[in-house]
């Protein structure tokens, strides 16, 4: 039997009544529907002097496809620290009469990520990890920053651990609070993942002293804390700490590229962005 994550969610679909395996045409619905937040966020962004980029697979998108890839049903953005200290600010004028901004260190509301997300409103959409949780429900984009790290290798070095610490913390912490059949189903495929399930609950437990929004608003400062240097990180990228650091440089000024019927921001260098998150220059990314 099959234990890769994409078999398993979709054998889980077919025996749960909570997952729905997405078809194309609802993909594409979707990605229409995200299109069109990401063009509110860019209009809000471009007139209130807040840069972001493309990230992931959302840049990748953009330099291969000149839009969405056709499998992806998510966009994801960055922002440098100081663009999205200011973009926090204005949110609620610029866009809170049709989204909902969910984030560390916001309006003294409770948050699930170390990293931002604004949703739709009168949208319904709940990732697996969600069921059960009292977090916004929607259609949504990432928000993820870009921090300053370190000159000292030393401290960048117990910076990426202790962060990569906390984050796990605070996921236990949601696990063991908010469990569903679905995610105890998902990891009980094997004896090496559900063993990985139950430590991770137990740490969950043993955390839950402290309350999720404290520690998510305490990683937010953490990792925020260095002065502005000529290198940043993304510490909830894909990558990680250590993983995603860049020039400034390379990141600025952002570059407009076509993104299906618009056009968006992307790194200056993103050649070198995707591969630093891909490993390999985007003349070959169509390999990926």
């Amino acid at each position: 039997m099959s234990i890769s994550a994409r078999d398993i969610m979709n054998r889980l679909a077919q025996t749960s009544d909570v997952l729905k395996e997405v078809s194309g045409e609802d993909r594409k619905k979707l990605q229409n529907v995200l299109l069109s937040c990401m063009k509110d966020l860019h209009n809000a962004c471009s007139k209130n002097g807040i840069r972001y980029i493309l990230a992931g697979g959302s840049a990748l998108g953009a330099v291969r496809h000149k839009g969405f890839i056709p499998w992806d049903d998510d966009i994801d953005v960055l922002m440098l620290r100081e663009d999205w200290e200011r973009f926090k600010k204005v949110f609620q004028i610029i866009l809170g009469d049709k989204y909902e901004l969910e984030a560390p260190n916001y309006q003294d509301k409770d948050t699930k990520n170390v990293w931002g997300k604004m949703y739709l409103k009168g949208t319904r959409m709940i990732e697996i990890q969600d069921i059960n949780m009292p977090y916004e429900k929607g259609a949504f984009i990432d928000i993820f920053i870009y921090d300053s790290v370190s000159d000292n290798p030393l401290i960048r070095f117990f910076d990426a651990k202790i962060i990569h610490f906390l984050n796990g913390v605070a996921g236990s912490q949601l696990l063991y609070k908010y469990p569903n059949s679905v995610i105890r189903e998902f990891y009980g495929e094997n004896t090496k993942s559900l063993l990985y399930y139950q430590i991770r609950r137990m740490l969950g437990f043993l955390f839950s002293i402290v309350s999720h929004k404290t520690l998510c608003d305490f990683i937010d400062k953490f990792q925020s804390r260095h002065s502005v240097s000529k290198v940043v990180t993304a510490p909830a990228g894909r990558k990680g700490y250590l993983g995603e650091r860049m020039p400034i440089e390379e990141i600025l000024p952002p570059v407009l590229v076509p993104f299906e019927d618009c056009k968006l921001y992307v790194a200056n260098n993103v050649t070198q962005y995707l591969k630093l998150l891909y490993g390999r220059s985007e003349e070959h990314t169509s390999e990926l």
